[in-house]
């Protein structure tokens, strides 16, 4: 059974058509406590899931990871679900459930697709506490003069520590999942809790910790692509998700809610 954790602070129409489309799967959704509440066909369709514990989320704070947890847990509270795809409300879907379940299954049950790889550049954010991590002043200036001063500190100061980063966007079967949560909790939890951008660490971290037990693919099967230098990934076009579906990418962000419902028009077997 495939299941879509949803992370969103705007309205889904598109995930509406979609789950209306594919009454098999499952999709879960937490969304923003800052956005207002989410109306219309997505409280009333079965196989959507509204978080009811809604948390509010510093984008690129540890706020974003306790949003994910919570998708977690309530995800594996459901025996049924087996193939776990976690994405914004922002990324098309360019497969469908079907197909990526087909995919998932010629993996073992301990199989995460995850993105992580040697990041020495970042390592001040894994290797420091921040006292400005997840509020509001994270990016204001004296947040960034902060920020700055941690980076000066991590090439001043030796350390061995390896800092492993990625894209916070992943897949896993359930076995691999439930490893991720158990693993999440307590000592974990509270190593990132003031780290600075914990999304693209915390799980990366929890990977490599658990080596020796995951099937780790180092491919999340996303297509995000990024103008240089930009901190955020650029809005795709239509042309964009139908070339990234021809070379078998999972989802594609970012999309605008105007191309996502095209999208599901003109594809009718996503």
């Amino acid at each position: 059974m495939t299941t879509y954790l949803i992370l969103s602070h705007q309205p889904l129409p598109h995930i509406a058509a979609h789950a209306a489309r594919h009454p098999q799967a499952h999709y879960y959704i937490h969304h923003d406590a800052q956005s207002p509440r989410l109306t219309g066909s997505l409280t009333t369709l079965p196989n959507v899931h509204l978080i009811s514990h809604r948390i509010r989320i510093n984008w690129g704070g540890f706020t974003m990871i306790e949003a994910t947890l919570a998708l977690i847990q309530a995800a594996l509270a459901n025996p049924d679900t087996r193939h776990y795809h976690l994405i914004s409300g922002s990324c098309a879907m360019l497969q469908s459930p079907q197909t990526l379940a087909a995919q998932c299954q010629t993996q073992p049950e301990n199989t995460l697709w995850l993105c992580s790889q040697p990041s020495p550049h970042l390592r001040y954010r894994t290797r420091f506490n921040a006292p400005h991590a997840d509020t509001a002043w994270q990016r204001s200036l004296p947040g960034k003069i902060l920020t700055r001063s941690l980076k000066i500190a991590d090439r001043i100061l030796p350390s061995r520590q390896i800092c492993l980063a990625g894209s916070q966007w992943f897949s896993a079967n359930r076995a691999a999942l439930k490893l991720l949560f158990d693993h999440s909790l307590g000592d974990n939890a509270a190593l990132f809790e003031k780290k600075l951008v914990p999304d693209e660490h915390f799980f990366q971290h929890i990977a490599h910790q658990l080596s020796g037990s995951l099937n780790h693919i180092n491919d999340n099967h996303r297509f995000i692509r990024f103008a240089h230098g930009a901190n955020h990934p650029d809005t795709l076009s239509l042309d964009d998700l139908w070339a990234a579906k021809k070379n078998g990418a999972w989802f594609a962000r970012k999309v605008s809610a105007e191309n996502q419902m095209r999208w599901l028009q003109y594809e009718q077997n996503v």
